[in-house]
């Protein structure tokens, strides 16, 4: 990974770390990269070595550094080092070091902290959170120096480390360093309530609570250098180079144009390099260059940078070219073009769009925070008209409160009403007010819900700027112009996790709804609760059978095991009662979820697996039906329940045909209880062993939870419905109290 400050002040991203690898020559040097980060620091002030530098020293220029960008830019405005004596020191020191540790090859490490534009953090809170990078690789007692640039759009920090630690001459292991630093990078993020940036791990809110989680899908976006040339410019100047420039926009513009049709010619060619402030020139030989000559590269160098084009564009081969355009041709004099972007930009001219485009946000800001202070006061105000009728509420429910009261109270001084009458009386009195504090409550909730809208609405930024932008504001229209870019990359980050996620064998809810993870006592399952907030259900073998991740569930691997989906149905059902929705790219996969939801009595919602659910429901049904002709049923003492449905054969035949001598009865629903193990289960009924040879069957839709075969439970009936309760001990007793 490179360092690109020029490529991340475009992007305008959050808190980036970057790694730099090392020169591939061998030369790397203490002494070559100090030099290089902490160039510039006398610039502002005092020199460092007039300061004392000890274990932990701080060089920070003067406040006005960032005042004064618009006569001179500064390189370095901040230095601070560890464990050496002095910067001027520090190069020797560091390799001192080095030395007693011979058979390291590269003891230089070296990476870089970079922040968006708009993120302007001060000089403590980038040492503190380099510091923070470095105690997570556990760097934190090496001898570093960090120092912050502010010579590019992005604010960023170099932190030169010595990989041999000073006391133990042990070598740091870089070995997956990327993902210490990502992670830490999110961790101070969180800490200073930066901007997020999504990169080997982003940051989530579960309950209104942040959480770090691992970002699977991402792919550092830096381009790769095709020559050991440019890595080498681009590592230690810490800037992109131009052969690299060319391969981003430049490139996809004239891959544009030479797609386009087969009339264009070498001046089209001319011209859409030109839009970039490129020139393609004859190298001789046979060979073509691509030349930066932008006014500000002009007046950089003093001459064209140039580079091969064969190196900047690989599809732009010069034989192909003129096989379709003729013999090479120059670029006119006359096609004069106003480069839309450069390689390297005029600074004044950035400086001065810079201040000019902050200067109208500051003051489209300023606008909008004057108009919501107003509406906020009138809203106060409005809110102090209205606090009277707020206040009757109040007495209204104390009224009622009080009537019941005395409804009570004359019930209980009332000679003529028997004890067992007072009784039904107070409970008509009870059901009574309830209605009338539940129609209370309502119209209560009406009236303020009314009395809201008669209050000034307080816009927020989005819809003030929408309404400014309608009105000609230039600003706002700016400041919308950029929202909806942003929305339209948001909502490309979205289509490309939905995608990701449709792959992913995964059951959910089947209406779109939040829901957060949930932990329940299944069988011999282990929990485990993850910092993200997910639910991992685990095998007593370790293995895991599924995660709650909340919106969904999912599995560790394609093959997922039939008795992990069983569990892992079983639980979804419970979570979405109005049925759920299947995911994953695997056809195979969806149909084994659907044959055994069916067997569960599980509703699938997805439209396109209708059809194979009611295949799989007739095949269920053709099964049930030839055993039931192939099987008649025994003569038992059953006792249904009123109401049970003749759909319990099935699995009384599945005890008789173990137990010829059972007793097989539907559970009574009125105040009783039963305890024992459930020893089998279907879509409909479950059946309990509550004594030897005796058998009660539960229907499935009264009960509150779902036992599973082989648990131990307590069954209790009360009005109807029927609470399933873990048994504490294996120990039934009588069933009827």
């Amino acid at each position: 990974m490179r360092c690109d400050p020029a490529r991340l002040a475009e992007r305008g991203r959050a808190m980036i770390p970057k790694v730099v690898p090392n020169r591939r020559d061998g030369k790397s040097s203490f002494r070559q990269l100090a030099a290089y980060v902490t160039n510039g620091i006398t610039q502002s002030g005092e020199p460092p070595e007039k300061y004392s530098w000890s274990t932990l020293t701080q060089y920070i220029t003067k406040e006005s550094v960032l005042d004064a960008l618009g006569e001179q830019v500064e390189k370095t405005i901040g230095v601070e080092i560890s464990n050496v004596s002095s910067l001027a020191n520090a190069p020797a020191e560091m390799y001192a070091v080095a030395q007693q540790a011979p058979r390291v090859k590269e003891p230089v490490y070296h990476y870089i902290l970079s922040w968006p534009e708009h993120e302007r953090p001060a000089t403590q809170d980038i040492f503190a959170a380099a510091r923070h990078t470095l105690a997570a690789l556990g760097m934190q007692d090496h001898q570093y120096i960090i120092a912050i640039h502010a010579n590019t759009d992005n604010l960023h920090a170099h932190i030169e480390v010595n990989r041999i630690h000073p006391k133990t001459f042990r070598a740091f292991d870089p070995y997956y360093d990327y993902l210490t630093l990502h992670r830490a990078a999110r961790e101070v993020e969180i800490q200073y309530g930066w901007h997020h940036d999504n990169g080997a791990f982003n940051v989530e809110v579960i309950d209104g609570q942040k959480h770090i989680v691992r970002n699977l899908d991402y792919r550092d976006p830096d381009l790769a250098p095709s020559r050991a040339g440019a890595q080498r410019a681009e590592v230690w100047s810490g800037e992109q180079s131009l052969e690299t420039w060319c391969k981003g926009e430049p490139a996809t513009d004239l891959k544009r144009v030479l797609k386009d049709a087969a009339t264009i010619s070498w001046q089209d060619v001319h011209r859409a390099l030109a839009l970039h402030g490129l020139e393609l020139r004859d190298a001789g030989g046979g060979g073509l260059r691509v030349a930066d000559v932008s006014e500000a590269a002009l007046a950089k160098q003093g001459k064209p940078l140039a580079v091969s084009a064969s190196a900047a564009f690989r599809f732009l081969r010069r034989t192909e070219l003129e096989a379709r355009f003729g013999p090479f041709e120059a670029p006119k004099a006359e096609a004069n073009i106003e480069p839309r972007r450069t390689y390297r930009r005029d600074p004044d001219k950035r400086l001065e769009s810079r201040m000019e485009r902050r200067a109208l946000r500051d003051a489209l800001h300023a606008r909008f925070k004057a108009e919501e202070k107003a509406a906020r006061e009138w809203q106060a105000e409005a809110r102090r008209q209205l606090a009277p009728f707020v206040a009757e509420d109040r007495e209204r429910y104390l009224a009622l409160l009080e009537r019941q009261k005395q409804m009570r109270a004359a019930i209980r001084r009332d000679p003529l009403l028997s004890p067992r009458q007072k009784q039904q009386a107070y409970m008509v009195a009870k059901v009574s007010m309830a209605r009338l504090r539940a129609q209370l409550v309502e119209q209560i909730r009406r009236e303020r819900d009314e009395l809201r809208t008669l209050l000034p609405p307080i816009p927020t930024w989005r819809e003030w700027v929408e309404q400014q932008a309608q009105l000609g504001d230039e600003a706002a229209i700016s400041a919308l112009r950029g929202m909806i870019y942003q929305d339209g990359r948001n909502h490309k980050k979205k289509l490309a996790r939905d995608e990701i996620d449709a792959q992913v064998h995964a059951i959910g809810p089947g209406q779109p709804q939040r829901s957060d993870p949930q932990l329940r006592h299944l069988e011999n399952l282990v929990r485990r609760i993850a910092k993200n907030g997910r639910v991992t259900y685990r095998f007593p073998s370790g293995e895991e059978a599924f995660r709650d991740e909340g919106e969904r569930v999912t599995y560790r691997t394609a093959d997922v095991s039939d008795q992990a989906l069983s569990l892992s149905l079983r639980y979804s059902a419970e979570k979405w009662p109005d049925g759920i929705r299947v995911y994953g790219g695997d056809f195979a996969f969806k149909a084994r979820v659907v044959r055994m939801a069916v067997e569960h009595g599980i509703t699938v919602r997805n439209i396109e697996l209708r059809e194979l659910e009611r295949q799989f429901q007739a095949e269920k049904e053709a099964i049930r039906s030839a055993k039931s002709r192939a099987q008649p049923a025994r003569p038992t003492t059953l006792t249904p329940s009123p109401g049970a449905e003749a759909s319990d054969a099935e699995i009384k035949q599945a005890i008789l045909q173990q137990h010829p001598n059972a007793t097989i009865s539907h559970a009574s629903t009125h105040n009783k209880h039963y305890a024992g193990r459930i020893l089998w289960e279907d879509a409909h009924f479950v059946a309990q062993s509550v004594r030897e040879h005796e058998y009660v069957l539960h229907e499935r839709s009264l009960l509150d939870g779902q036992p599973m075969k082989g648990q131990w439970v307590t069954i209790h009936y009360r009005s109807g419905r029927a609470l399933v309760q873990a048994a504490k001990s294996r120990d039934t007793g009588r069933n009827d109290r």
